[in-house]
This record gives C-alpha cells, sequence and structure tokens, in this order.
C-alpha cells in the first residue's frame, strides 16, 4: 500500500517537474528567445493612435447664405500588418481592382509624379539632374546601388525586384499598380498612423472593403469632413479653394503641426483666412490586433471645428453682377460681329466690385471668366481635365486670374474726377471760374492732343464748365487743366486717394498698380517729365494702372465726401456654437480737402447720368423714383487696337449708400460697362426683376446660435 502511494507521489513529482520544465521553456521563448518580437507587437496593440480631422469652418455670406460648408466622406487607410511581401503585393492588388471597379479608378498616385508607365519615364517632379539624383538617393537603401539606376527602366525593375518583391507572375502593368500604393506605404509609413490609400471613395467602394474585410487585412475606413463648395462659381475668385499640402508648404508648416495628406487652402479666403478655418484635429488610442483591425477603443480627445468665417459679399448681388458681365461681354462680340468695323470686339473678360461707401464692406467682387471650385475637390478624371483646361497656358482667358485684385488696368476717363479735384483744390478752378475753351485740338509741348469729338466729327464742345466737361468728357478741358495744375500736385491727390496703393484686402497676391509720374517714368524710361505727359495723365492714360478695386475704392471715397475706407471682405468670424470670435474693424483715413470741393465733384459726377448732354444720360431709368446716380464712363486705349470699358458710380448721388467699378476688357466704349452697373443698382435698390430666376439662387442658410 505504501509502495503505491510512493509510486503516486512520483508521478505526480514528475508531472510537475514536466510541467514546470514547459513553462520555463515558453517563458524563455517568450521572454528572451521571441521576446523582441513580442514586445514590438504588443506595443503596436497599446499605442496604435489614429487621428480624428476637424471639420474646417464654414464660409458663408453677409446674409449667412452657405458658400463653403462640409460633408461626409470616406477615406481608405492602410496600416501596419504583419503580412509578408507576396501576401501584400496580392491584397494590394485585390484593392486596386476594387477601387477600378467601383471608384472610377481614383486612388492616390504620387509615384506619378517622379515615375510614370506606359511610357515609362521619370515623372514632372524629376525634370532637373539635380531633383533626380537626390530622389534616387533617397529611395535606394545601398548607395552602390545607385550607379544601377541610370535610366527610368533601372528604376522601374529596382522597385519590381528588389525594393517591393513583386512576384514574376504579375504584369508590368498590374507591378506598376502595386508600386503605386507600396510607394505610398514607403514615405508615408508610421507605425502608428495608417497611410491615406485612397480619399473621399464611393459608398460602393465602402461596401465591397467592409463585405470583403477578411481579404483586406490592414484596411481601415474613415469617415472624415470632405470640402463643398454650394453655388459657388460666381464667387470663386473670393473663395478659392483647398488642396492637398505639398512638399515646400509641409516643410514650412510642420512646425505648426501639419502632417503629409493635410488640406489647407490654397486661393483665396480659403488660403487668407487658413489658421482660423483650420480645425484642431483630435485623437484617440486604440488597440489593433497584427492584422491592423480595431479591437477596442482606449481613449480620445475630440476634434475642434474651425471658426466660421462670414464675407461681406452679397451672395445674390454677386450672382447679378457675375450674369451681367458675361451677358454684356457675349453683346459686345455680338455688336462686334455686325459691325466689325466699329466695335472690333473681342472682349472676353471682365471685373466689377461694389462697395458700402459707408464702413468699405465689399459687396460684390466679380471676375469673369470663372470656374467652379469644386473641381478642386475630386480626383475624378472630368474633374483632371477641368484642372488641366483651367491651368492650360494658351487659354487666353485665365479664368484663375482674380482681375479684380490681380488685373491692373488704365481708367482712361474714370480718372478725370482726380485732375478736377487736383485742380479745384490748387486754386486753378472753382465754381463759376471754372470755364475751359475746347476747340477740338490743340498742341502742347510740341504735341497734338484731339478731342475725341473732333477725332469722330471734325466738331468742338466750345466754351466748357467742369459739370458739362465731366458729362461730354472732353479730354481738351482736362489736358489744359491737368498741365496748369501739374503732374505733382495731381499725382499727390491720386495717391490720397489710393490709386496705385496696395488696399490690403484679406486676399493673397494683390497688385499694387502703378501711378504715372516723375519717378514711375525715370524708373521705366530714364527720362524726364514733359507738359505732354501731363496731358495724358489727365485724362488716365500713360502709365496709371490701377485695380477694380482700387477704382472701386477711389469711387466710394467720392461718393461719401472724402473717407478712405480701408476696404474689406471679412464681416466676421464665428466660433461653431455661432459666438463672436472678432468683427472687422472698420478704418478709414479722411482726406484733407477743402469744404465745398465733394459737392462741386458730386454734381459733375451726376451730370454724366442725368443731363442730356452725359455720356451715361438715359441709363437708369428704372431705377425707383428718387434714387439718382453719380458716374464716369471710361473708355482707356490699351495699344491693341481696341480699348477698354470702364464706368464707375455712385449711389444715391444725394445719400451714397453703393459704389460701384466696372471693367470690360476690350469693351471698346465705356458705355459698354454702365448696364452691368444698372443689373447691379436694380438689384440692390429692389427692382430687378430680370436677371435671375428665384429658384437659381440657394436660399438655405447656416444658422448661429449666439
Amino acid at each position: 500500500m505504501k509502495e503505491k502511494k510512493r509510486q503516486r507521489y512520483i508521478v505526480i513529482a514528475i508531472g510537475l517537474l514536466l510541467a514546470f520544465t514547459a513553462i520555463i521553456f515558453q517563458l524563455v521563448n517568450l521572454q528572451i528567445v521571441r521576446g523582441k518580437e513580442f514586445a514590438q507587437k504588443s506595443k503596436r496593440r497599446i499605442i496604435s493612435e489614429r487621428e480624428i480631422i476637424a471639420p474646417r469652418g464654414n464660409i458663408v455670406d453677409r446674409n449667412g447664405l452657405p458658400i463653403a460648408v462640409n460633408r461626409t466622406a470616406h477615406n481608405v487607410k492602410l496600416a501596419a500588418t504583419d503580412l509578408k511581401a507576396p501576401e501584400y503585393n496580392e491584397m494590394i492588388l485585390k484593392l486596386i481592382n476594387v477601387f477600378e471597379e467601383y471608384n472610377n479608378g481614383s486612388y492616390e498616385k504620387n509615384l506619378e509624379n517622379y515615375l510614370t508607365f506606359d511610357p515609362i519615364e521619370f515623372g514632372p517632379a524629376l525634370e532637373s539632374e539635380e531633383a533626380l539624383e537626390k530622389w534616387k538617393s533617397e529611395m535606394v537603401i545601398k548607395e552602390k546601388d545607385i550607379e544601377k539606376l541610370k535610366t527610368p527602366e533601372d528604376v522601374f525593375r529596382y522597385f519590381r525586384e528588389e525594393k517591393f518583391s513583386i512576384d514574376e507572375k504579375y504584369t508590368d502593368e498590374e507591378a506598376y499598380k502595386i508600386m503605386t500604393v507600396r510607394y505610398d506605404m514607403l514615405i508615408k509609413y508610421s507605425p502608428s498612423s495608417p497611410v491615406l490609400i485612397a480619399k473621399d471613395v464611393s459608398m460602393e467602394t465602402v461596401a465591397q472593403l467592409e463585405e470583403r474585410h477578411f481579404e483586406f487585412p490592414g484596411i481601415i475606413i474613415d469617415s472624415v469632413p470632405q470640402r463643398r463648395y454650394i453655388d459657388a462659381t460666381s464667387v470663386a475668385h473670393v473663395l478659392g479653394y483647398i488642396g492637398v499640402i505639398n512638399q515646400e508648404e509641409y516643410e514650412r508648416l510642420k512646425e505648426e503641426g501639419y502632417k503629409l495628406n493635410d488640406m489647407l487652402g490654397k486661393t483665396g479666403i480659403e488660403l487668407s483666412a487658413e489658421k482660423d478655418l483650420r480645425g484642431i484635429n483630435g485623437q484617440k488610442r486604440v488597440e489593433v490586433d497584427t492584422k491592423g483591425r480595431l479591437t477596442r477603443e482606449l481613449s480620445s480627445n475630440p476634434a475642434v471645428p474651425g471658426n466660421d468665417i462670414v464675407l461681406t459679399i452679397d451672395s445674390r448681388l454677386q450672382k447679378v453682377a457675375m450674369e451681367s458681365l458675361e451677358r454684356n461681354i457675349n453683346r459686345i462680340n455680338a455688336l462686334a460681329e455686325e459691325d466689325p468695323k466699329r466695335y472690333q470686339g473681342n472682349a472676353e473678360a471682365g471685373s466689377v466690385v461694389a462697395i458700402d461707401v459707408r464702413n468699405g464692406e465689399v459687396l460684390v467682387m466679380a471676375s469673369y471668366p470663372t470656374y467652379d471650385p469644386n473641381v478642386f475637390l475630386s480626383n475624378s478624371k472630368e474633374a483632371q481635365k477641368a484642372r488641366m483646361d483651367l491651368n492650360d497656358p494658351n487659354n487666353t482667358a485665365r479664368p484663375l486670374i482674380n482681375r479684380a485684385i490681380q488685373g491692373v488696368y488704365a481708367p482712361g476717363s474714370v480718372f478725370k474726377p482726380i485732375t478736377a479735384i487736383a485742380g479745384i483744390e490748387s486754386g486753378k478752378i472753382s465754381k463759376g471760374r471754372d470755364y475751359i475753351t475746347c476747340r477740338g485740338r490743340h498742341n502742347i509741348g510740341g504735341w497734338n492732343f484731339e478731342c475725341l469729338l473732333y477725332r469722330n466729327y471734325r466738331g468742338s464742345h466750345g466754351r466748357l464748365d467742369l459739370a458739362r466737361a465731366m458729362g461730354t468728357s472732353c479730354n481738351i478741358y482736362f489736358h489744359e487743366l491737368g498741365v496748369d495744375t501739374g503732374i505733382d500736385i495731381i499725382d499727390k491727390w491720386s495717391k490720397y486717394f489710393g490709386l496705385g496703393e496696395r488696399t490690403g484686402i484679406e486676399l493673397q497676391w494683390e497688385a499694387a498698380g502703378t501711378r504715372a509720374n516723375k519717378e514711375t517714368k525715370r524708373k521705366l524710361r530714364n527720362e524726364e517729365w514733359r507738359p505732354a505727359d501731363t496731358a495724358q495723365v489727365a485724362i488716365g492714360q500713360f502709365d496709371n494702372l490701377f485695380t477694380p478695386l482700387q477704382l472701386a475704392n477711389y469711387t466710394s471715397t467720392l461718393a461719401n465726401g472724402g473717407k478712405r475706407y480701408s476696404p474689406h471682405i471679412i464681416k466676421e468670424v464665428r466660433k461653431h456654437d455661432g459666438s463672436i470670435v472678432r468683427q472687422a474693424n472698420i478704418e478709414y483715413e479722411e482726406l484733407p480737402l477743402s469744404e465745398g470741393t465733394m459737392e462741386y465733384i458730386n454734381e459733375s459726377l451726376k451730370a454724366v447720368i442725368s443731363e442730356n448732354y452725359g455720356t451715361a444720360y438715359g441709363y437708369f431709368n428704372e431705377l425707383p423714383e428718387g434714387i439718382t446716380v453719380a458716374g464716369k464712363t471710361g473708355t482707356a486705349e490699351t495699344g491693341t487696337g481696341t480699348s477698354n470699358a470702364l464706368f464707375i458710380a455712385y449711389a444715391p448721388a444725394e445719400n451714397p449708400e453703393i459704389a460701384v467699378a466696372v471693367v470690360i476688357e476690350k469693351g471698346v466704349w465705356g458705355s459698354n460697362a454702365i448696364p452691368v452697373a444698372v443689373d447691379i443698382f436694380k438689384e440692390y435698390f429692389g427692382t430687378n426683376t430680370n436677371i435671375l430666376p428665384e429658384d437659381s439662387i440657394t436660399t438655405d442658410k447656416v444658422r448661429f446660435t449666439r
């Protein structure tokens, strides 16, 4: 009996010893033999972090109508897995096949910038030898391999065989497709951050990836905010657009928290208000398995949406302005077809700016032709083609240029109020002694000048006061007044009114323009000033070149009696909850004008519209009773055989609210620009009934909680 018990204890002891030995062996295997491997896997499971993309702030017009908002999009990302190269490559090709079948072939293809297929060539990012050598040195593992990469075919083979180990069973085309994804993994890899493979994919793509998730280890579908522009064609140049950060931008902004694949403003308000519009991304720490699949969420910090931007722009007024520009440009060209000798019209572009004269708010900033900013948010083939067309150097209309702030134009006769103000302030003319005789032509400093009345009909205006000279736009009157006043005084008042100076509007790449004066002539021609130069400047020619925004702000200053406001296009910045972050600072400079000067000028500009000799007489008859208009036409020579058409105006003339400046390139006559201002005033004062149908206007508003 005792022997049986002893044997039983021996068996138990041996069993315990074996079990203990197995435990020790496993511990040694886990902690020593494979300790590093399991430590890395364990760490990956615990510290994997996912970024929560913050919604970009909305952009709305002055009435709350949305222009730029966000929608939910689905991005496909690829997390690091323990798959071997053959499995990895097979999975990637399956993924690309899904994109091609269900997502219009759209996915990230950064490799195309460096290496193309069919034909196999170096991409556009490697045009210089220096860029090519730098890229090759960054791509190879061993420096000695650089010598092997002499041709694009060499690089292709190196990627296929050595870098990514792509099996021979795949065709070169299939291999290249696999390379595009593997390349992004190579340059953007982070153990804790999945790599973006495709953005804003279709719901069919999402459904396929979710249904077949077992075929795609490491694939993550993120729901993210995606920019959307609403009926924004008319306001495209003000709005701008966003795009993926490029390498140069990344190097400049990475210290501010920007990352590769981040979206940021490229032009317009999207660019200039980037710091306000950009939110603060959140983060969540998750546990993932070795296939990159989420197992549980450990913690999270929510994203903070960006601030909303309220523009000063009135969307409906902006639409009217853009539609009117297009219609009148087409009208000018139609007239040219009927009477090519008189019109020589090849108008294709223009701009109009309207400003609230009481505070400098820009109500309209239209530039024609325009574009749909949504084409910069999509990678569809249609969007890519549209972007290529917009950037085509042979497209003379240059639709991406914001002519309101980047176009510079000789002002022609719309400059004449400056000459008149300079003459009044210097005492050369005053009420009751402002007569100059136009005999049709005269000689100044050896140069012969003609009035348009003489040039066209061999006539003259005779003895004129300022009101009649302004109304008839007599060049002889302003030639002689300008020469008598002198270029220095004219230039001084031109500068006071902000001409040839940047306004400081909250948009990038505003042109300064040029004021014609002695210094400018020395810089451009290294010549001394002559009286004939002053005669040209006095009627808005020579080296005078101003932007439509400058002309509108100058007109606003004429209207309000000499307060030159700083024009602005951002009315308010608000948090996503509607609370106000800041409002626009209303700033102005009071010009040193003598008492009565602006009333005197106002009377002469009213004559342009209200007197039967005025160059804009009869155009504003459809405005409500009591709404009078003051303005000035301008026909500016361009040296191309066809003049630019310009018109400036403000209303009501007795108590002004709105000022407008219109420029139509190659518009032939200043009178051709008047109808655009008419349409804007009719809309502003509530008598516009035939410009835009009601159902063409987006009426849903972004509501703010105060």
